[in-house]
């Protein structure tokens, strides 16, 4: 990622296309989630998979200063690169981690959840040859049937990692499998109490859980029950709502309990912007793009941009989006190729080579949501952010 100023300045014209992200919008949205947990819970912030297609380690950073108590990651080589920018916040790797992983686990100092017994061996040995005790997080079987395991053998693993040296018991976690696609929570809270039951069988078994945790974004935004001792906020801290759902719930709470439930404050952080290339003149009857998919009727000014499904813009976004130039709206026209997309701006006869075209963000009064432009995909806005290519600078604005 690189650096900008505050002063309104694109990049150089060499760029022709890129994603600007909002320290200020990452900031307050932390501020505004620690604030609505209380300092007594844990704020870890998750910056998975390039923090949601935001860029890892600056985003992390910006989280780690602003108040996020812990980073959350998928993989050891997010935990590695972070580690590697000298960002020092606790690190817990949720994703799967392998024996051969383990050495490394205890050399970036991270924490991790495990549900196998070779696993949490390897972490066991690795810690003890290192002197570093891991803290392990035990996951809970409770819906989704990806990580995780049923009670019984969770208080078998919990007995394995207390009889262990190098390796000590952090945490009780599970993951909820449908807390943002729905308005009826039954099953979220059947998931709950099942946490909550084996959080009580393990207590009756000698072993206290120093944090048990299960909330995501949607459950953060809705459910205090949910918190536990700590939170896990991903998509929701670069200011999208996890889902329609979670934010009629959330309006919904907020007219049956007056002044006792607060909606979220949710700055979206990332604005996708890129320039025109080329203008064509197109002659009435002429067809545009692969497969002849539209003809024009009419004389036509056709704005050629140099992003096409490669880089994240996807292919099923023909016809039905838009972009925004001179803050007013142009139709995308024909198939959306590999590394270019063409644009309507027959009715901007002002448009010229070199002129920006925001994919997603505000251009004047306009303004273009990923939300948005994850229904013309016909997709969720989490794929649509992590979908654009990495080969896409992100450029901090810092004001």
């Amino acid at each position: 990622m690189m650096n900008e100023s505050s002063d309104g300045i694109f990049p150089e014209p060499s760029i022709l296309s890129w994603c600007e992200v909002s320290a200020s919008a990452l900031r307050d949205n932390i501020v505004d989630f620690k604030r609505r947990v209380g300092e007594t819970v844990l704020l870890g912030a998750v910056v998975k998979s390039n923090a949601y297609g935001h860029g890892l380690p600056d985003c992390a950073r910006i989280m780690h200063d602003a108040g996020a108590d812990w980073l959350i990651v998928n993989s050891l080589a997010e935990a590695t690169a972070l580690r590697e920018a000298q960002i020092d916040s606790p690190l817990y790797i949720c994703g799967p981690i392998s024996q051969a992983q383990a050495s490394e686990v205890v050399r970036v100092r991270s924490r991790v959840v495990a549900y196998d017994r070779d696993v949490i061996e390897a972490l066991s040995c690795a810690g003890r040859s290192a002197g570093w005790t891991v803290p392990i997080h035990l996951k809970l079987e409770t819906g989704t049937h990806r990580q995780g395991v049923a009670l019984d053998d969770l208080i078998s693993l919990a007995r394995q990692v207390r009889d262990s040296v190098g390796i000590t018991l952090e945490g009780l976690t599970t993951h909820y499998a449908d807390i943002e696609d729905t308005t009826n929570h039954a099953f979220a809270m059947a998931q709950l109490r099942s946490l909550k039951e084996a959080q009580e069988t393990l207590r009756h078994n000698g072993f206290h859980m120093p944090i048990v945790h299960s909330a995501n974004s949607a459950a953060t935004i809705l459910w205090p029950e949910t918190y536990g001792n700590m939170v896990r906020v991903g998509i929701a801290a670069y200011g999208l709502w996890p889902s329609r759902e979670t934010y009629a719930t959330a309006l919904q709470r907020a007219a049956d309990i007056r002044g006792a439930y607060r909606l979220p404050e949710l700055q979206p952080a990332l604005s996708w912007r890129t320039r025109v290339t080329h203008i064509n003149q197109v002659p009435s009857g002429n067809y545009v793009g692969y497969g002849r998919t539209f003809r024009a009727t009419s004389p036509m000014r056709l704005g050629v941009l140099p992003v096409g499904y490669y880089e994240g813009y996807k292919r099923s976004l023909s016809p039905a989006a838009y972009v925004l130039i001179h803050g007013v709206r142009a139709p995308v026209r024909g198939r959306v190729c590999m590394n270019m997309c063409m644009v309507d701006v027959t009715h901007l006869p002002d448009v010229r080579v070199g002129d920006t075209a925001t994919l997603i963000g505000t251009d004047g009064e306009e303004r273009i949501s990923a939300e948005q432009l994850a229904e013309w995909m016909g997709t969720i806005s989490y794929e649509m952010v992590c979908a654009i290519h990495a080969d896409q600078p992100r450029i901090v604005v810092t004001g």
